[in-house]
């Protein structure tokens, strides 16, 4: 049976804030009718609008439940972010929302570890692999490297080929932990290497450094070290707190 895909076209980072701060706003059938009146400036296609906001709201406003606690902390202080955070915690919950999305992530964040330009063919190739050789897939991951190209997290450099651009420093408490809990997630774990987070391919475009410190004071999480290197965080399942 061929693995779900699901990304369909290139998202905006405009439609994902208008998503981010309806969500908390209307009702889920509400939501469906204030995102179709948003987009139809800029997507006149029924059917194209129509799967743009099936993605808008499987990330936002459908994401896991065990994101749900930190997901309300970052609601009440999303536009107090920079556009750099608001775009690390819309990249974390489409991590989630889509596998696909994450793969195509993780692959691209492998190969930049290795080399500063990556082409579109390998990724395809990759996904083809992973996915199969359907047409579906070569869509797919054209509308994953569109979108990232959009959000300004790669550009072309030659024909049919990317660079990444800098590297966007994470600081803020808040959207750290909020990664350290996409990772939980993506991986159905309750603790990792702190050093495996900070150096996940799927976050390549984000500098991460974990603040120890202000995470342990959260009791959400606990620290302690495996051996004499490998510091490690876990789980305390205590809610989430600001």
């Amino acid at each position: 049976m061929s693995k779900p895909v699901g990304f369909d076209q290139k998202i905006l980072l405009h439609h994902l804030d208008f998503t981010a701060n309806q969500t908390s706003k209307n009702s889920r059938k509400n939501m469906y009718t204030v995102l179709d009146g948003f987009l139809r400036d800029d997507i006149t296609g029924a059917k194209s609008r129509k799967n743009a906001i099936t993605m808008l709201m499987k990330i936002w406003y459908l994401s896991d439940k065990n994101l749900h606690p930190i997901q309300y902390n970052i609601l009440e202080q999303f536009n107090q972010f920079t556009k750099n955070e608001r775009l690390c915690v819309h990249w974390g919950l489409t991590v989630i929302a889509y596998p696909f999305f994450k793969d195509v992530a993780s692959e691209l964040g492998r190969l930049f570890q290795l080399q500063d330009e990556v082409s579109s063919a390998a990724i395809g190739r990759r996904m083809k692999e992973a996915y199969g050789d359907r047409r579906r897939v070569e869509v797919a991951t054209s509308a994953v490297l569109s979108s990232m190209k959009a959000w300004d997290i790669i550009q072309p450099n030659g024909s049919r080929s990317y660079i990444l651009n800098e590297k966007i420093e994470i600081s803020n408490t808040l959207v750290q932990s909020f990664l350290v809990q996409v990772l939980f997630c993506a991986l159905n774990t309750d603790s990792l290497y702190v050093e495996m987070i900070e150096n996940y391919p799927a976050f390549f475009p984000f500098e991460l450094e974990i603040n120890v410190t202000e995470l342990r004071e959260e009791n959400t999480y606990s620290f302690h070290y495996q051996g004499v290197k490998n510091l490690v965080v876990e789980k305390t399942n205590k809610p989430y707190t600001v």
